[in-house]
Protein backbone atom coordinates (compact mmCIF):
# COMPACT_ATOMS: atom_id res chain seq x y z
CA UNK A 1 0.00 0.00 0.00
CA UNK A 2 1.52 3.22 -1.19
CA UNK A 3 1.61 6.21 1.11
CA UNK A 4 2.19 9.77 0.11
CA UNK A 5 4.03 12.20 2.32
CA UNK A 6 3.83 15.93 1.97
CA UNK A 7 7.32 17.21 1.34
CA UNK A 8 8.37 20.30 3.26
CA UNK A 9 8.49 23.43 1.20
CA UNK A 10 11.84 25.09 0.85
CA UNK A 11 11.83 28.84 1.52
CA UNK A 12 14.42 31.30 0.44
CA UNK A 13 16.23 33.34 3.02
CA UNK A 14 14.39 36.49 1.86
CA UNK A 15 10.90 35.07 2.29
CA UNK A 16 10.61 36.43 5.80
CA UNK A 17 8.56 35.59 8.84
CA UNK A 18 5.19 36.04 7.12
CA UNK A 19 5.96 33.31 4.59
CA UNK A 20 7.09 30.93 7.33
CA UNK A 21 3.87 31.53 9.25
CA UNK A 22 1.87 30.96 6.06
CA UNK A 23 3.55 27.63 5.48
CA UNK A 24 2.93 26.47 9.06
CA UNK A 25 -0.70 27.62 9.12
CA UNK A 26 -1.56 26.53 5.62
CA UNK A 27 -2.61 30.04 4.60
CA UNK A 28 -1.56 31.90 1.55
CA UNK A 29 0.74 34.84 1.94
CA UNK A 30 -1.85 37.21 0.48
CA UNK A 31 -4.35 36.26 3.15
CA UNK A 32 -1.94 37.43 5.86
CA UNK A 33 -1.49 40.74 4.09
CA UNK A 34 -5.24 41.25 4.19
CA UNK A 35 -5.25 40.78 7.98
CA UNK A 36 -4.63 44.20 9.47
CA UNK A 37 -4.21 45.03 13.12
CA UNK A 38 -5.15 48.60 13.98
CA UNK A 39 -2.73 50.25 16.37
CA UNK A 40 -4.16 52.24 19.26
CA UNK A 41 -2.94 55.76 19.81
CA UNK A 42 -1.81 57.20 23.12
CA UNK A 43 -5.02 59.10 23.87
CA UNK A 44 -7.16 56.12 22.89
CA UNK A 45 -5.28 53.95 25.38
CA UNK A 46 -5.75 56.64 28.05
CA UNK A 47 -9.49 56.69 27.39
CA UNK A 48 -9.75 52.89 27.47
CA UNK A 49 -8.05 52.81 30.88
CA UNK A 50 -10.05 55.77 32.20
CA UNK A 51 -13.46 54.43 31.27
CA UNK A 52 -12.82 51.27 33.30
CA UNK A 53 -12.70 53.43 36.45
CA UNK A 54 -16.41 53.76 37.24
CA UNK A 55 -15.80 55.94 40.30
CA UNK A 56 -13.84 58.51 38.26
CA UNK A 57 -16.54 58.43 35.57
CA UNK A 58 -19.13 59.11 38.26
CA UNK A 59 -17.09 62.06 39.54
CA UNK A 60 -16.81 63.46 36.03
CA UNK A 61 -20.56 63.13 35.42
CA UNK A 62 -21.30 64.92 38.69
CA UNK A 63 -18.98 67.78 37.66
CA UNK A 64 -20.78 68.09 34.30
CA UNK A 65 -24.12 68.11 36.13
CA UNK A 66 -22.80 70.78 38.51
CA UNK A 67 -21.73 73.08 35.67
CA UNK A 68 -25.06 72.62 33.90
CA UNK A 69 -27.03 73.25 37.08
CA UNK A 70 -25.02 76.39 37.97
CA UNK A 71 -24.65 78.09 34.59
CA UNK A 72 -27.70 76.80 32.71
CA UNK A 73 -30.13 75.66 35.38
CA UNK A 74 -29.84 78.75 37.61
CA UNK A 75 -31.31 81.26 35.09
CA UNK A 76 -33.98 78.73 34.10
CA UNK A 77 -34.95 78.14 37.73
CA UNK A 78 -35.08 81.90 38.39
CA UNK A 79 -37.34 82.36 35.36
CA UNK A 80 -39.83 79.69 36.41
CA UNK A 81 -39.83 80.68 40.08
CA UNK A 82 -40.34 84.31 39.16
CA UNK A 83 -37.62 85.85 41.35
CA UNK A 84 -33.85 86.13 41.57
CA UNK A 85 -31.26 85.13 44.16
CA UNK A 86 -31.02 88.65 45.64
CA UNK A 87 -34.74 89.42 45.83
CA UNK A 88 -35.99 90.15 49.36
CA UNK A 89 -39.34 88.85 50.60
CA UNK A 90 -40.98 89.47 53.93
CA UNK A 91 -42.76 86.16 53.42
CA UNK A 92 -39.40 84.41 53.56
CA UNK A 93 -39.49 84.64 57.35
CA UNK A 94 -41.78 82.75 59.70
CA UNK A 95 -43.56 84.16 62.74
CA UNK A 96 -40.37 83.89 64.78
CA UNK A 97 -38.54 85.99 62.15
CA UNK A 98 -36.44 83.00 61.12
CA UNK A 99 -35.95 81.73 57.55
CA UNK A 100 -38.78 79.47 56.42
CA UNK A 101 -38.16 75.76 55.94
CA UNK A 102 -37.73 73.77 52.73
CA UNK A 103 -40.55 73.55 50.17
CA UNK A 104 -42.50 76.50 51.49
CA UNK A 105 -44.93 78.58 49.44
CA UNK A 106 -44.62 82.25 50.38
CA UNK A 107 -46.04 85.54 49.19
CA UNK A 108 -43.73 87.85 47.30
CA UNK A 109 -44.56 90.88 49.42
CA UNK A 110 -41.26 92.81 49.71
CA UNK A 111 -41.91 94.26 53.17
CA UNK A 112 -44.72 94.18 55.73
CA UNK A 113 -47.52 96.62 54.91
CA UNK A 114 -46.74 96.87 51.20
CA UNK A 115 -49.82 97.74 49.09
CA UNK A 116 -50.77 95.77 46.00
CA UNK A 117 -51.27 92.25 44.76
CA UNK A 118 -48.32 89.95 45.35
CA UNK A 119 -48.40 86.40 43.92
CA UNK A 120 -46.97 83.42 45.73
CA UNK A 121 -43.72 81.68 44.96
CA UNK A 122 -41.91 78.57 46.11
CA UNK A 123 -38.78 78.38 48.25
CA UNK A 124 -37.48 74.93 47.31
CA UNK A 125 -34.80 74.71 50.01
CA UNK A 126 -36.29 77.34 52.27
CA UNK A 127 -35.11 80.83 53.13
CA UNK A 128 -31.42 81.72 53.14
CA UNK A 129 -31.30 84.36 55.86
CA UNK A 130 -33.32 86.99 57.72
CA UNK A 131 -33.54 89.09 54.57
CA UNK A 132 -35.97 86.55 53.10
CA UNK A 133 -33.85 85.41 50.14
CA UNK A 134 -34.18 82.06 48.37
CA UNK A 135 -31.61 79.46 49.49
CA UNK A 136 -32.09 77.30 46.39
CA UNK A 137 -31.35 80.07 43.90
CA UNK A 138 -28.48 81.43 45.96
CA UNK A 139 -26.99 77.94 46.04
CA UNK A 140 -27.18 77.66 42.24
CA UNK A 141 -25.84 81.15 41.59
CA UNK A 142 -23.24 80.65 44.31
CA UNK A 143 -21.95 77.70 42.31
CA UNK A 144 -21.20 80.09 39.45
CA UNK A 145 -18.99 82.30 41.62
CA UNK A 146 -17.23 79.41 43.35
CA UNK A 147 -16.54 77.53 40.11
CA UNK A 148 -15.38 80.71 38.34
CA UNK A 149 -12.87 81.35 41.12
CA UNK A 150 -11.67 77.74 41.15
CA UNK A 151 -11.32 77.38 37.37
CA UNK A 152 -9.81 80.84 36.84
CA UNK A 153 -7.26 80.49 39.63
CA UNK A 154 -6.30 77.00 38.42
CA UNK A 155 -5.73 78.19 34.84
CA UNK A 156 -3.62 81.11 36.06
CA UNK A 157 -1.56 78.99 38.45
CA UNK A 158 -0.96 76.23 35.88
CA UNK A 159 0.06 78.74 33.20
CA UNK A 160 2.55 80.56 35.42
CA UNK A 161 3.82 77.27 36.85
CA UNK A 162 4.44 75.73 33.43
CA UNK A 163 6.32 78.82 32.21
CA UNK A 164 8.47 79.16 35.32
CA UNK A 165 9.11 75.44 35.67
CA UNK A 166 10.05 75.05 32.00
CA UNK A 167 12.49 77.97 32.14
CA UNK A 168 14.13 76.69 35.33
CA UNK A 169 14.34 73.05 34.25
CA UNK A 170 15.51 73.62 30.68
CA UNK A 171 18.14 76.31 31.21
CA UNK A 172 19.41 75.27 34.66
CA UNK A 173 22.35 77.12 36.18
CA UNK A 174 21.77 80.55 37.68
CA UNK A 175 18.33 80.79 36.04
CA UNK A 176 17.23 77.64 37.86
CA UNK A 177 18.62 79.04 41.11
CA UNK A 178 16.74 82.34 40.76
CA UNK A 179 13.45 80.67 39.85
CA UNK A 180 13.82 78.18 42.69
CA UNK A 181 14.39 80.98 45.22
CA UNK A 182 11.35 82.88 43.92
CA UNK A 183 9.31 79.69 44.23
CA UNK A 184 10.37 79.23 47.84
CA UNK A 185 9.45 82.85 48.66
CA UNK A 186 5.97 82.36 47.20
CA UNK A 187 5.58 79.11 49.14
CA UNK A 188 6.42 80.84 52.42
CA UNK A 189 4.35 83.99 51.79
CA UNK A 190 1.46 84.48 54.29
CA UNK A 191 -1.41 84.50 51.82
CA UNK A 192 -4.12 85.07 54.44
CA UNK A 193 -2.50 88.26 55.71
CA UNK A 194 -2.06 89.44 52.14
CA UNK A 195 -5.75 88.88 51.37
CA UNK A 196 -6.77 90.79 54.49
CA UNK A 197 -4.50 93.70 53.54
CA UNK A 198 -5.74 93.63 49.95
CA UNK A 199 -9.39 93.62 51.02
CA UNK A 200 -8.87 96.63 53.28
CA UNK A 201 -7.02 98.73 50.66
CA UNK A 202 -7.87 98.17 46.98
CA UNK A 203 -10.28 95.30 47.47
CA UNK A 204 -13.42 97.29 46.60
CA UNK A 205 -11.95 98.52 43.31
CA UNK A 206 -10.75 95.05 42.32
CA UNK A 207 -14.07 93.48 43.28
CA UNK A 208 -15.82 95.69 40.75
CA UNK A 209 -13.84 94.21 37.83
CA UNK A 210 -16.21 91.68 36.25
CA UNK A 211 -15.40 91.82 32.48
CA UNK A 212 -19.15 91.63 31.94
CA UNK A 213 -19.57 88.00 32.98
CA UNK A 214 -17.80 87.41 36.31
CA UNK A 215 -19.38 87.95 39.71
CA UNK A 216 -18.26 90.72 42.03
CA UNK A 217 -15.11 89.71 43.88
CA UNK A 218 -14.29 86.79 41.60
CA UNK A 219 -11.46 88.58 39.82
CA UNK A 220 -9.76 89.45 43.12
CA UNK A 221 -9.75 85.85 44.36
CA UNK A 222 -8.59 84.57 40.96
CA UNK A 223 -5.61 86.91 41.11
CA UNK A 224 -4.71 86.03 44.69
CA UNK A 225 -5.18 82.25 44.48
CA UNK A 226 -3.60 82.04 41.03
CA UNK A 227 -0.57 84.16 41.89
CA UNK A 228 0.17 82.29 45.11
CA UNK A 229 -0.70 78.86 43.77
CA UNK A 230 1.77 78.44 40.89
CA UNK A 231 4.69 77.14 42.96
CA UNK A 232 3.48 73.53 43.06
CA UNK A 233 2.95 73.21 39.26
CA UNK A 234 6.32 74.90 38.76
CA UNK A 235 8.13 72.34 40.91
CA UNK A 236 6.46 69.44 39.09
CA UNK A 237 7.23 70.88 35.65
CA UNK A 238 10.83 71.63 36.62
CA UNK A 239 11.38 68.04 37.71
CA UNK A 240 9.86 66.70 34.49
CA UNK A 241 11.89 69.03 32.27
CA UNK A 242 15.14 68.21 34.10
CA UNK A 243 14.55 64.58 33.20
CA UNK A 244 13.38 65.18 29.63
CA UNK A 245 16.11 67.60 28.54
CA UNK A 246 18.70 64.78 28.61
CA UNK A 247 16.67 62.49 26.35
CA UNK A 248 17.84 61.55 22.87
CA UNK A 249 15.05 63.37 21.01
CA UNK A 250 16.00 66.66 22.71
CA UNK A 251 19.65 66.17 21.74
CA UNK A 252 18.55 65.42 18.17
CA UNK A 253 16.48 68.61 18.06
CA UNK A 254 19.50 70.62 19.23
CA UNK A 255 21.70 69.00 16.59
CA UNK A 256 19.38 70.00 13.75
CA UNK A 257 19.45 73.61 14.93
CA UNK A 258 16.09 73.98 16.71
CA UNK A 259 15.83 77.02 18.92
CA UNK A 260 15.25 76.72 22.66
CA UNK A 261 11.72 78.10 22.29
CA UNK A 262 10.89 75.54 19.61
CA UNK A 263 12.31 72.68 21.68
CA UNK A 264 10.29 73.69 24.73
CA UNK A 265 7.10 74.29 22.72
CA UNK A 266 7.23 71.30 20.39
CA UNK A 267 9.12 68.65 22.35
CA UNK A 268 8.80 69.36 26.07
CA UNK A 269 5.32 70.79 26.52
CA UNK A 270 3.50 67.80 24.94
CA UNK A 271 5.05 65.58 27.63
CA UNK A 272 3.72 67.91 30.35
CA UNK A 273 0.06 67.70 29.30
CA UNK A 274 -0.74 64.56 31.29
CA UNK A 275 0.64 65.65 34.68
CA UNK A 276 -0.83 69.14 34.30
CA UNK A 277 -4.32 67.78 33.54
CA UNK A 278 -4.19 65.62 36.65
CA UNK A 279 -2.85 68.48 38.77
CA UNK A 280 -5.49 70.86 37.43
CA UNK A 281 -8.39 68.66 38.55
CA UNK A 282 -6.97 68.44 42.07
CA UNK A 283 -6.15 72.18 42.15
CA UNK A 284 -9.76 73.05 41.31
CA UNK A 285 -10.92 71.20 44.42
CA UNK A 286 -8.33 72.98 46.55
CA UNK A 287 -9.36 76.39 45.18
CA UNK A 288 -13.03 75.69 45.89
CA UNK A 289 -12.10 75.03 49.51
CA UNK A 290 -9.90 78.14 49.56
CA UNK A 291 -12.73 80.34 48.25
CA UNK A 292 -15.16 78.86 50.76
CA UNK A 293 -12.73 79.48 53.60
CA UNK A 294 -11.97 83.09 52.62
CA UNK A 295 -15.65 83.90 52.03
CA UNK A 296 -16.55 82.29 55.35
CA UNK A 297 -14.12 84.68 57.03
CA UNK A 298 -15.69 87.62 55.20
CA UNK A 299 -12.69 88.45 52.98
CA UNK A 300 -13.73 86.52 49.87
CA UNK A 301 -16.90 86.96 47.82
CA UNK A 302 -18.89 89.79 49.42
CA UNK A 303 -22.65 90.16 49.81
CA UNK A 304 -24.98 90.40 47.97
CA UNK A 305 -23.12 88.16 45.50
CA UNK A 306 -23.79 84.55 46.43
CA UNK A 307 -21.07 81.96 46.87
CA UNK A 308 -20.93 78.68 48.73
CA UNK A 309 -18.54 80.21 51.25
CA UNK A 310 -20.69 83.18 52.28
CA UNK A 311 -23.79 80.96 52.31
CA UNK A 312 -21.97 78.79 54.81
CA UNK A 313 -20.87 81.84 56.83
CA UNK A 314 -24.50 82.84 57.46
CA UNK A 315 -25.55 79.36 58.58
CA UNK A 316 -23.96 78.91 62.06
CA UNK A 317 -26.32 81.40 63.69
CA UNK A 318 -29.21 79.09 62.78
CA UNK A 319 -27.60 75.77 63.67
CA UNK A 320 -30.16 75.06 66.42
CA UNK A 321 -33.30 76.32 64.66
CA UNK A 322 -32.64 75.81 60.92
CA UNK A 323 -29.72 73.36 60.70
CA UNK A 324 -30.37 72.65 57.01
CA UNK A 325 -28.81 76.04 56.20
CA UNK A 326 -25.46 74.47 57.06
CA UNK A 327 -26.28 71.20 55.31
CA UNK A 328 -26.96 72.54 51.78
CA UNK A 329 -23.76 74.55 51.12
CA UNK A 330 -21.64 72.14 53.16
CA UNK A 331 -22.90 69.13 51.20
CA UNK A 332 -22.32 70.85 47.84
CA UNK A 333 -18.75 71.82 48.79
CA UNK A 334 -18.06 68.30 50.05
CA UNK A 335 -19.47 66.54 46.98
CA UNK A 336 -17.78 68.91 44.54
CA UNK A 337 -14.31 68.59 46.04
CA UNK A 338 -14.78 64.82 46.32
CA UNK A 339 -15.82 64.59 42.66
CA UNK A 340 -12.79 66.58 41.45
CA UNK A 341 -10.42 64.50 43.59
CA UNK A 342 -11.91 61.22 42.34
CA UNK A 343 -11.68 62.47 38.76
CA UNK A 344 -8.05 63.44 39.32
CA UNK A 345 -7.19 60.03 40.79
CA UNK A 346 -8.82 58.27 37.84
CA UNK A 347 -7.00 60.43 35.29
CA UNK A 348 -3.69 59.87 37.05
CA UNK A 349 -4.18 56.09 36.81
CA UNK A 350 -5.24 56.40 33.17
CA UNK A 351 -2.21 58.44 32.15
CA UNK A 352 0.23 56.30 34.15
CA UNK A 353 -0.97 52.66 34.39
CA UNK A 354 1.97 51.85 36.68
CA UNK A 355 0.15 53.68 39.48
CA UNK A 356 -3.07 51.69 39.08
CA UNK A 357 -4.29 50.42 42.41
Amino acid sequence: MATTEKSPEILSSGAGLAAAVAVESGAELGELDALQVRARGYWEQVWRRFRRDKIAIGGGLFIVFLFLASFVGAPIAAHFLGHGPNDLFAGGLNKKLLPVGPWTHITTIPYPGAVGHFPSTLFVLGGADQLGRDEFLRLLYGGQASLEVAIGATIMAITIGVVMGSIAGYHGGWIDTVVSRITEIVMAFPILLFVIALASTVGDRLNGITFGFLGNGVFTLVLVLGFFGWFYPARIVRAQVLSLREKEFIEAARMVGSSDLRIVRSHLLPHLVAPMIVLATISVAQNILAEAGLSFLGIGIKEPTASWGNLLSNAPQYYLTQPWLMVWPGAVILLTTLAFNLLGDGMRDAFDPRTTR
